[in-house]
């Protein structure tokens, strides 16, 4: 008897845990969507440098990063813009991101996404003071949402809107 209870409380705890992850998801994607209205840095995204899209792109995004305290976003930093390539689940992404009180995109940030996992690199400019870092997130059909962590320093979040082309 107390093996059946067991097993039936690890089942329904096997059965529990996705759907909660799948709940919080929503939950962080629809805070992320009333934190980009509650700060309103649009006015310093829509001064990014409007380009030709690259050839391999199928899409763009800008949004807002800054630190990331004990899971939340916290210190918003300043805004980010770049192009995205995306098969369902796999893709590539290139970006140029300032402060808020910058003047113009100097730093950039590239990597690879795998379903909610990512990594790649960042830096200054493309040929010195690059560092590596691991990411995890999520996004749906038109926002999203990375935690990332650097080799060394704080942990950063990044959130925003993307456009498929």
């Amino acid at each position: 008897m107390k093996k059946t209870v067991l097993v039936i409380i690890i089942c329904s705890l096997l059965a529990v845990m996705p759907i909660s992850m799948g709940m919080y998801n929503n939950i962080l994607i629809q805070n992320c969507k009333q934190d980009l209205t509650e700060i309103n840095p649009i006015s310093k995204i829509e001064q990014a440098p409007v380009e030709e899209p690259p050839n391999w792109a199928n899409g763009n995004f800008s949004g807002i990063w800054g630190l990331d305290i004990w899971g939340e976003t916290h210190l918003p930093l300043g805004w980010m813009f770049g192009y995205y390539k995306r098969n369902p689940n796999i893709g590539y992404f290139y970006a140029g991101f300032e402060s808020f009180w910058g003047e113009n995109d100097t730093w950039f940030i590239q990597g690879y996404f795998f379903g909610p996992f990512m990594f790649g690199s960042l830096g200054e400019n493309e040929y010195a003071n690059e560092s590596l870092f691991v990411g995890l997130g999520s996004y749906n059909n038109t926002n999203y949402h990375w935690r990332l962590m650097g080799q060394t320093g704080p942990t950063f979040f990044m959130y925003g809107e993307y456009t498929k082309f």
